[in-house]
């Protein structure tokens, strides 16, 4: 029986490859589309971003698409033929699993960062505990005066440096204790600035930015908008800023003293808001100078609820795309095909078929001896494998999650029929007998491939590093042509299989002729596409 953990390790290895190609489709494709559009407001940029870090959230939640498997343009066409059924076994982890592997290496990384994230929120708990509130009554009523319907509270502590936002049940705004040194411009483009961050709920758009990157931390593009959100958060709070408070100098001179404050030191955790924190405070600054007009960094609900559908409607269109397209999730048939010595045996033919119905599925042993049939629904299949110079093996398995299943092959045996001539005796005193014919069955001759067609690697196909191996299914008739051609195995690219019944159809026998009478019989014919 395999092994739980890599089981489980194989699950969230097709789960997180999956969501990471999609993930990689949907953010180019929002990077493509804001270079298009070229939105002049952060606030806009940020939301349509927001957007996207929703919809990739929900996209481990659907099913997704694995790589294709493999599989120099080899044919074969065969009779069925009787062969010897010996015992397979099913032995767990005699060959690496390297996606068992991967997927609990990931799960592994996921949780440490998972928990590191949760120690500093509580580390931020903490800090806020003992901190001490803010009581000046004219920071208060100022704070009040620029309070946009949210309850906030205000806390001063000397453990950091720079000014910050932490949002939970309440929001907090952390100072640093210099603040009762800053000059009232200075105060009041700080909580003009904090208390956008407030209004935008960016603390809780930045706690799922940091789940995302918990979850995709190998996913290069995650960070990169995490990167991207974080800068365009504060750019829109300093729009916002600027707005209100309408002294765009004063603005400047207090986010460039706040920067020199707070330079060279860390503080808390980099997924809170910070005012200055960012390395591209001197962009900000000559951006606020630039002279332009300001619009609000907070867009309306009705904008919001716009983005919130587009990220939903994103995500349900992957989903689509995984069920449409996903073929190669589900089930997952795996293992090593070896000789009686322990060596790999490769171009073995893996065949699987579905006791239950007429499905079949096929591949081919690579050079290490390795297979894999992917996409298959839980149910009881007959593995059947062969090989040249090798007796068939073939075994009932029931596929209820995704197993591995290593085979060995024995030597076929050779068989001799060897007659020995005698003479019958000369019995005279016995009667003769009248001369009497018996007709003698199970004379057969099979069937002889006499013109054989190439099919032709689809262009396409080669290009996109398309490989497969096709199951053709037909009768051969009385005359030596191919009747009723279908395909039996549906996990196969569509166009591989319309390239192998392109051929195939041309393809004429030497009728099969039993006791001297041809008669139709049914083949299997096995295409194999394969790439150097």
């Amino acid at each position: 029986m395999e092994s739980p953990a890599l089981e489980f390790g194989r699950e969230a290895f097709a789960l997180l490859a999956g969501a990471s190609w999609k993930a990689a489709a949907l953010i180019t494709a929002v990077w493509v589309a804001l270079r298009l559009l070229r939105p002049s407001r952060p606030a806009v940029e940020h939301g349509i971003w927001t957007a996207a870090l929703v919809a990739t959230l929900l996209l481990p939640a659907v099913g997704l698409l694995g790589p294709a498997p493999p599989a120099t343009l080899a044919i074969e066409a065969e009779l069925p033929v009787l062969a010897e059924a010996t015992a397979v076994s099913v032995t767990p982890g005699s060959s690496t699993d390297w996606r068992g592997l991967a997927g609990l290496l990931a799960v592994l990384v996921t949780s440490i960062l998972l928990a590191h994230g949760l120690w500093q929120r509580l580390r931020v708990h903490q800090l806020i505990s003992r901190a001490q509130a803010v009581t000046d009554p004219s920071l208060q009523r100022l704070s009040e005066s620029l309070e946009t319907g949210q309850t906030t509270k205000l806390v001063s502590t000397p453990e950091i440096s720079t000014p910050l936002v932490f949002s939970g049940l309440r929001s907090v705004i952390l100072l640093p204790e210099t603040w009762s040194a800053w000059s009232p411009a200075k105060l009041r483009a700080v909580l003009l600035h904090e208390l956008a961050h407030v209004e935008r709920r960016d603390g809780w758009v930045m706690a799922a930015m940091s789940l995302t990157t918990t979850m995709f931390w190998f996913h290069p593009l995650a960070w990169l908008v995490r990167s991207r959100l974080m800068t365009l958060a504060e750019m829109a709070c300093d729009d916002h800023a600027v707005r209100e408070g309408r002294d765009r100098e004063s603005y400047a001179e207090a986010l460039l003293e706040i920067a020199r404050s707070g330079q060279g030191k860390r503080t808390l955790p980099a997924t809170l808001p910070a005012m200055a924190r960012t390395a591209r405070v001197a962009g900000r600054i000559e951006r606020i100078l630039e002279g332009r007009a300001y619009v609000s960094g907070i867009l309306s609900g009705k904008g919001l609820r716009r983005l919130a559908l587009a990220g939903l409607s994103a995500a349900v269109m992957l989903s689509l795309v995984s069920i449409t397209f996903g073929q190669a999730g589900g089930i997952v048939l795996s293992g090593t095909v070896v000789d009686a010595s322990g060596a790999r045996v490769p171009r073995a033919s893996v065949r699987i078929f579905d006791v239950s119905g007429d499905g079949a599925e096929a591949t081919t042993s690579s050079a290490d001896g390795s297979y894999t049939l992917s996409g298959l629904q839980p149910s009881t299949y007959d593995v059947e494998v062969q090989a040249r110079g090798f007796s068939a093996q073939r075994q009932r398995v029931d596929l209820s999650s995704s197993q591995q299943l290593d085979i060995r092959l024995g030597v076929a045996p050779i068989e001799e029929v060897i007659i020995i001539a005698g003479q019958r005796p000369d019995d005279s005193s016995q009667p003769a007998r009248p001369r009497q014919r018996t007709r003698v069955g199970g004379n057969v001759q099979k069937a002889k491939l006499l013109q054989h067609v190439q099919p032709i690697y689809p262009t396409s196909a080669q290009q996109e590093g398309v490989e497969g191996t096709v199951l053709l299914e037909a009768v051969i008739s009385q005359e030596g042509a191919p009747m009723g051609l279908r395909a039996v195995n549906s996990v196969v690219d569509q166009r591989l299989v319309d390239a192998a019944i392109e051929a195939v159809r041309y393809w004429r026998y030497k009728p099969t002729h039993l006791n001297g009478q041809p008669v139709e019989v049914v083949t299997t014919m096995t295409v194999i596409f394969q790439l150097p």
